[in-house]
């Protein structure tokens, strides 16, 4: 099952500006089953996205529902990213205040949704729901476009500054890889959150940029590939060096999804973000997409869920 974004294709234009914003959502490639009683159920995406219009711009948001704990935290993920307000919210003491607007709502919704089954019940009770969520309000104002994001948990934004001959990183979170290759920290509405879990900046974009928000397995794939196609000098810093240690000597999952990354020759950076571009036109695309770089190994079999935002200033000469 694909989820998209309502709807899933947002473009804006004025006489100096031109953003065109995407997002779509698929259900891991290879799925698998649970028993539920006497019944089999197969599992359902518990990922989420929102593209928005706001007041002169865009709200974009990823949740990524971590079925591996806790009970419905698909719909927990889709509280998320449906009650995000207009404007960016700016620390850990506000993401807690917007919280608390809905989070003893959503308990009492489902804990009367689970009460017929005890077990379920009391583990939704004793548990709650976990989801990451990372969001940007982007906004054109006084001749330029400003991003303002936020982040909690391991689902990742990143900026590509396309004013070049090649497309170029130019901000990223989470801002290490180390971060990706550790157990993040999630909303729950059961639990306060906490200031080491939450991320936020903002910055200018570049006149042509792009900027994507995913959920962790396609975002680490778009990210690997962007530092496998770099240059290798023999003393890197930065993402570029840590990429190096890992694809070389690294043992966690990440190391060894970097190692096949480094051994696979790509198109080039801007090849990369157009096939993405253009498999976010139709879910079958999409899915045939992940589907495909899923069976090469460059894919961890996740639930994908993937924005990218194109924006496009003229300048008056």
């Amino acid at each position: 099952m694909a989820i998209k974004a309502d709807p899933p294709l947002i473009r804006r234009a004025t006489p100096m500006l031109t953003w065109t914003a995407q997002g779509r959502s698929i259900v891991k490639p290879r799925n698998d089953s649970y028993a539920d009683g006497d019944r089999l159920r197969w599992r359902q995406n518990e990922d989420r996205l929102r593209l928005a219009r706001i007041p002169n711009g865009l709200l974009a948001a990823v949740s990524d529902g971590a079925g591996g704990a806790g009970l419905f935290c698909g719909p927990w993920a889709e509280t998320l990213v449906s009650r995000l307000p207009k404007t960016p919210i700016a620390g850990v003491n506000a993401l807690n205040q917007w919280m608390d607007g809905f989070c003893l709502g959503f308990r009492s919704e489902y804990a009367a949704l689970s009460k017929a089954t005890p077990a379920r019940h009391s583990k939704f009770i004793r548990e709650g729901s976990f989801a990451t969520l990372a969001a940007g309000w982007l906004v054109h104002r006084l001749g330029r476009v400003r991003l303002r994001w936020m982040g909690y948990g391991d689902s990742q934004m990143m900026v590509f500054d396309r004013t070049g001959r090649q497309p170029v990183l130019a901000a990223c979170y989470p801002a290490s890889l180390s971060a990706l290759d550790r157990a993040p920290l999630l909303l729950n509405w059961k639990d306060l959150p906490h200031d080491s879990g939450f991320h936020a900046g903002e910055m200018v974009l570049p006149d042509r940029a792009t900027v994507v928000l995913a959920s962790d397995g396609i975002g680490q794939y778009l990210l690997l590939r962007t530092l496998a196609g770099q240059p290798r000098p023999a003393a890197a810093a930065g993402l570029v060096g840590e990429f190096q240690r890992l694809s070389g000597t690294g043992e966690s999952k990440l190391g060894k999804a970097a190692r096949a990354h480094r051994a696979t020759p790509g198109p080039g950076l801007s090849a990369e973000l157009t096939a993405l571009r253009d498999c976010l036109k139709s879910d079958q695309a999409f899915a045939e997409q992940v589907r495909a770089l899923c069976g090469k190994g460059l894919l961890a079999n996740d639930d994908c869920t993937l924005i990218m935002i194109d924006v496009d200033l003229a300048r008056s000469r």
